[in-house]
């Protein structure tokens, strides 16, 4: 369980700053650290404006939600309008590597730029000495690499575990950090608020990406408003892999994703998944679940948490979140690494993250899926 004494001696001395985003998690958090008696801020971000008047409503209730029930707790609330950094470092990031036909990954876009960057800074110009999140991740201060920051690790609960998405994070930040619920699981985090008889100003689970419309379609209706290029909007031909015939038309690469099944609108004598995009040829290769299996992949635009000398030959890697770490052998090539999986998996998609692990869970880099085979 959380102890509030070793927990206030892991971190500089002085104010702690608590990320609260109105879920349950965050005010989870924000709770554990008044437990250390140092002073705490609680900081809420403003990222983006919302779609509809309604939605609009909503944010401004949970913020004013937020604020009082901050002031009930003893914690000073304080309000970051971060929506031009947060447009400009994670959603047109995002749009733009959509239309590109890669499959990027936003929360860890975010989690670098934003949380551990912006909210970062900006709980450090309010005299905060930390930044305290509600993810679920662990940081193991007693690792045998290198340097003293702390390593990221797996957190206690499996399920919830989230230090996949925290990889781009560069290490160095991680000595200013720390995650309180990394012992704790969803059902005990829950229980110490009810304990409280708190209300969680933002009671649901948060959205896989928060600032995409929750339409029939989706994210291809947010990214429709990005697509200014001809290209991207343009029909082309769906391949077959092993016959080589044209057997349907895509209504352009950016609305697939590489291991999709469903909506391709093409009658075949079995299943068809979605294998590649070829943006020069505007083509859209599939073929049959034999193809979706990999065992290579080549990662670039690494966040190094380890000196390259000491990353083991045999790792364990994650091409995707929801998939176990996997046993496979890993070679610097150029400013790169190329995995070679032990077993085969089921494809990922370029543009997703790529994390290394040792053997204890301690991600030892990551980086962006550019190539699988």
């Amino acid at each position: 369980m959380f102890d509030p004494v070793s927990f206030s001696e892991q971190l500089p001395e002085g104010p702690l700053a608590v990320a609260v985003s109105g879920g349950v998690d965050s005010l989870c958090a924000l709770l554990l650290c008044l437990q250390t008696k140092r002073p705490v801020l609680a900081v809420h971000a403003r990222l983006f404006v919302p779609e509809t008047p309604e939605r609009l409503r909503q944010e401004e209730k949970t913020i004013e939600a937020l604020a009082a029930l901050c002031a009930r707790i003893g914690a000073n609330f304080h309000l970051l309008d971060l929506q031009k950094r947060f447009r400009d470092s994670v959603i047109v990031p995002f749009a733009r590597a959509y239309l590109q036909g890669l499959t990027p990954n936003p929360c860890a876009l975010c989690n670098r730029a934003i949380k551990f960057g912006a909210i970062l800074e900006g709980a450090l110009g309010l005299g905060a000495q930390a930044l305290i999140t509600g993810h679920y991740a662990h940081l193991d201060r007693a690792h045998p690499y290198a340097g003293s920051a702390p390593m990221l690790g797996r957190a206690r609960d499996t399920a919830k575990d989230q230090s996949y998405f925290l990889g781009l994070v560069p290490r160095a930040i991680l000595s200013r950090v720390a995650f309180p619920l990394e012992d704790l699981t969803k059902e005990e985090v829950r229980g110490l608020v009810a304990e409280k008889g708190l209300s969680v100003p933002a009671p649901g689970e948060s959205q896989e990406i928060c600032f995409v419309p929750p339409t029939q379609q989706g994210y291809r209706d947010f990214l429709a408003g990005f697509a200014d290029r001809a290209w991207a909007l343009s029909e082309g031909n769906i391949v077959e892999v092993d016959s080589g015939q044209v057997v349907g038309r895509h209504q352009g690469l950016w609305q697939y994703t590489e291991g999709q099944r469903r909506g391709l609108g093409v009658a075949w004598k079995e299943p068809l998944y979605v294998l590649a995009k070829d943006r020069a040829a505007n083509v859209l290769t599939v073929g049959s679940r034999q193809h979706t299996q990999v065992t290579r992949a080549r990662i670039e635009d690494i966040n190094w948490m380890i000196a390259k000398d000491e990353l083991p030959r045999r790792c364990t890697v994650r091409l995707r979140y929801r998939q176990a770490p996997m046993e496979a052998e890993v070679r610097l090539t150029g400013e790169g690494l190329d995995v070679f999986c032990k077993k085969a998996t089921s494809l990922s998609a370029p543009g997703q993250v790529a994390a290394i692990s040792d053997d204890m869970g301690r991600i030892l880099a990551a980086g962006i899926l550019k190539k699988l085979a």
